[in-house]
């Protein structure tokens, strides 16, 4: 019997496996995760070279202290401050940091195994190959290639270092610590990998209003408050369908949902990525769109919607023009409190459904 294809089948699996382009698509959420293993990492350097030299310093007669102590506890005590100083705004650099914080680590593994302890079969090399990758989440085959490069740093200077005999002995060990940090890491980079991916799904699906793709309620209201607790000036909009309650009696609930779903479509796609679109309730959406404060510009956002709507032809299969009213309050201050914004709005809304209704009134 041919197994070809189920060959072929394993083979992709482990290439996709191996490649994890998931990776790339979740890359704030594992990021954030990377973060937070590396601050764990450095919080437990710390803490264990800290009370090592604690004890030890007042009991000095008793214990011989090496320098090796020192310089791990001043090294984590820098890798603690560089992750809370910097990492903390720029995550997106953390994988890359997390490779060269653990790299010098690696390098003192392979010189307390061969040049530092010539006598003796290496032990702190084969458990930091094994170990230290583990807290980092990357795709499989950068890992595997920063293991295979570090064993082979380690085969050369062990080669030079120790007796041929002793040499053998170790690279036995190598090659089963080797294989033993592969098969963790893949096992585990998988697992860990949808869960991030499964993490994110439901995240979205949590912060998503179903129906209509745009944030919320609950959480739009908090991405804006939080964007305006980090002082991030922007324009605050409240849009509302015009006689939505006459097209729901009129022509039904399931066509009513159509026109929602329409509008927010076209008020998503009216803003950038980085503004905050949420579904209020009902037919009332709420739009932060950040550093839109300029009058002039703020006029044209709003204008280019009414004309995206107007092109749109939303509800002319049923002879009705569905219009929108929007109101605005532009907030270029430094602080200001959600409730006057959203107070602010709301009277802008207010001006507008009475003036006619189709059309937006600001306020700066």
């Amino acid at each position: 019997m041919d197994n070809s294809p189920k060959r072929m089948r394993v083979l992709g699996y482990l290439k996709e496996r191996l490649l994890a382009e998931k990776v790339d698509l979740y890359k704030e959420e594992i990021c954030n995760r990377n973060y937070s293993s590396f601050l764990g990492l450095t919080l437990v350097g710390i803490f264990s070279s800290g009370s090592i030299l604690a004890i030890g310093i007042p009991l000095s007669q008793y214990f011989i202290f090496n320098k090796q102590i020192f310089i791990l506890f001043a090294y984590c005590v820098i890798l603690y401050l560089i992750a809370k100083l910097y990492l903390q705004k720029e995550k997106k650099y953390i994988t890359a940091v997390f490779y060269a914080a653990l790299t010098p680590l690696m390098i003192i593994g392979i010189l307390m195994g061969t040049f530092l302890d010539r006598e003796v079969p290496s032990i702190t090399f084969m458990v930091f190959i094994s170990v230290l990758t583990l807290f980092m989440l990357d795709k499989p085959w950068r890992i595997f290639l920063y293991i295979t490069c570090s064993s082979i740093i380690y085969i050369i200077c062990c080669y030079y270092a120790k007796e041929y005999e002793l040499f053998l002995t170790d690279m036995m060990h190598l090659a089963a610590f080797y294989c033993l940090a592969v098969g963790l890491n893949f096992l585990t980079l998988i697992d860990r990998i949808d869960n991030v991916e499964n993490f994110v799904q439901y995240k979205i699906k949590s912060e998503i209003d179903l129906m209509t793709g745009v944030y919320n309620r609950e959480v739009g209201l908090l991405k804006i408050k939080q964007l305006l607790n980090n002082q991030v000036k922007g324009a605050f909009i409240i849009v509302d369908i015009d006689n939505f309650k006459k097209i729901n009696d009129n022509y039904g609930h399931m066509y009513g949902d159509t026109v929602i779903k329409d509008i927010s479509r076209l008020i998503k796609e009216s803003f950038g990525s980085e503004d905050v679109v949420l579904r209020m309730g009902g037919d009332e959406f709420i739009v932060y769109s950040v550093e839109l404060v300029e009058m002039g510009e703020c006029k044209k956002s709003l204008e280019y919607l009414f004309n995206r709507l107007s092109s749109a032809e939303i509800g002319r299969e049923k002879g009705i023009a569905v219009s929108i009213s929007i109101g605005c309050s532009i907030n270029d201050k430094e602080k200001i409190d959600f409730n006057r914004l959203y107070r602010e709005s709301d009277q802008c809304l207010y001006v507008a459904k009475n003036s006619g209704k189709g059309c937006c009134v600001i306020k700066k």
